[in-house]
């Protein structure tokens, strides 16, 4: 092949190293068995179980509706597939979510490698966002679509939208709230172009995602009861506290990501070099979201993680692609060795088992029915699980998605009774303080199980005891778990 045509195919050769590089480090994920440790086990047993939440959990009243019914729909339509399994259900959405993600940033680049500088710039300096992204939850689904909505509106300029981008936007948003729920967090956008000074554009945002976020609430056949369901989760997310420990981590404060913030200060210095770059630039949405989410992720870390540093690193993948253009030639060969050098850079860099966050969970043990020294130790029919640690749930609902007994607490403390809630948020404040499992203990039946992890245990000299609660009998079980039943009679 000559010269010429070689450089023809230098373009393609970028796009086709970019996408295989994306879908070798999912397919490397998956390979090392790679399980994550929350919700996308809750999503993949709910489905398998064929049940509503309510015969599942132990729910406060007012909780009626899946907030998630688009995405148990869909995980629905894989799971009549002959075959399927429940670890099928989690390991497609971990490889598939992970690479949606991408495609939704890179369908705004002209020069991919771009975006594997920017996906390199995280793996390096905020490796979190890695593994966030290899959740396979239904967010990774809402949060590719902010980066599509952010895109095409801070593209729009101060233009009135096309009909094509109006519907793009209305559908979009109607999919996120039918498939993750939480349809409220596609509002942010909207703060971007006011803070960018775009107010027209703002509102015109703003009345598609209202417009948007019914229509997708519609989908259910109760949108209002679904959309105030929505709502009244939100709030006993962040009204049910005392401390910040007390919420999961995700919803902790972050410690301001000082590496992530050295590398956007080392791009602004690089393009400053650029007579032609402009220091107003930096007042459009994209990285006006970047550093709101920087802000508010002070006291939350989720408006950091998925949604200023996803705009971030759109920022930084078109400030990448702008240097590119001026000093490497489109069809050059030096290009594709650049190419090939970041794809190494990514691929290593993302799928390396750093710390043993790919492969933490192929020691693990669960708690199964079929293992012998378990017999009689699992709750019975109608049973209750009591525990504060949702780890509790996530792990043994997943292994059994069709026991007949319920938890106490699920997948979020808001959804609990408030007296139970009472009783988990007592067992916080007085952290290895085994008196204020009191309540469940006092009112437990014979069928209900007490489990406490070791972690949760107060220590006496080299070893953990559950001395302190005589009422009920122990048993030392799989994953350093401590499960606690009602005496049984002699020959029972």
């Amino acid at each position: 092949m000559r010269a010429p045509a070689l450089k023809r195919c230098v373009p393609l050769a970028t796009w086709i190293v970019t996408l295989f590089t994306l879908l070798c480090v999912a397919g490397r994920i998956i390979g090392y068995g790679f399980l994550p440790a929350d919700d996308a086990l809750r999503h993949a047993a709910k489905v398998v179980s064929g049940k509503p939440w309510s015969e599942i959990l132990v729910l406060r009243d007012g909780f009626i509706m899946d907030s998630h019914p688009g995405w148990h729909a869909i995980l629905g339509l894989i799971h009549r597939r002959p075959g399927c399994s429940t670890e099928t259900l989690v390991v497609l959405p971990v490889a598939g979510l992970m690479i949606l993600f991408s495609l939704a940033a890179l369908a705004w680049l002209r020069w991919p490698e771009a975006w594997l500088g920017a996906l390199l710039a995280a793996a390096t300096f905020c490796p979190v966002f890695i593994g966030r992204l290899a959740l396979g939850r239904p967010y990774l689904f809402t949060m590719s679509v902010y980066v599509v909505l952010l895109v095409m509106w801070a593209r729009l300029g101060e233009r009135r939208p096309l009909l094509r981008e109006i519907l793009t936007t209305l559908f979009l948003i109607a999919a996120a709230a039918w498939i993750h729920g939480s349809f409220y967090q596609l509002i942010l956008p909207a703060a971007g172009l006011l803070l960018a000074g775009r107010w027209r554009q703002a509102f015109r945002f703003g009345a598609l995602w209202g417009a948007g976020s019914f229509l997708g609430a519609s989908l259910t056949g109760h949108p209002w009861l679904f959309l105030d369901q929505c709502v009244r989760h939100l709030s006993g997310v962040f009204g049910d506290y005392f401390l910040a420990n007390q919420l999961v981590a995700e919803l902790k404060p972050m410690d301001g990501n000082g590496l992530m913030v050295l590398a956007v200060i080392a791009m602004l210095l690089w393009r400053a070099r650029d007579p032609e770059w402009k220091a107003r630039e930096l007042g459009g949405p994209i990285f006006i979201m970047g550093l709101l989410g920087w802000l508010l992720g002070l006291k939350v870390s989720r408006f950091w993680l998925d949604w200023g540093l996803p705009a971030i690193l759109i920022w930084l993948a078109l400030e990448l692609q702008e240097q590119c253009q001026h000093s490497v030639a489109f069809d050059s060969g030096k290009r594709l060795l650049m190419t090939l050098g970041l794809a190494m850079g990514v691929f290593l860099g993302m799928s390396s088992d750093r710390d043993g966050r790919w492969t933490w969970n192929l020691s693990k043990q669960y708690l199964t029915p079929d293992n012998p020294g378990l017999k009689g130790w699992l709750p019975e029919s109608g049973g209750i699980i009591y525990s504060v640690d949702m780890t509790v749930f996530f792990e043994t609902f997943y292994k059994n998605p069709t026991a007949p007994w319920r938890y106490v607490l699920g997948f979020e403390s808001a959804l609990m009774r408030p007296e139970d809630l009472a009783v988990a948020r007592n067992v916080q404040w007085n952290f290895g303080d085994l008196r204020a499992y009191g309540p469940w203990v006092k009112k437990m039946r014979r069928q209900d199980r007490l489990i406490i992890p070791a972690s949760w245990l107060p220590t006496i000299g080299p070893a953990r005891t559950v001395a302190s609660i005589p009422e009920l009998e122990w048993l030392h079980a799989p994953n350093d778990w401590w499960i606690g039943r009602l005496p049984r009679k002699t020959g029972h």
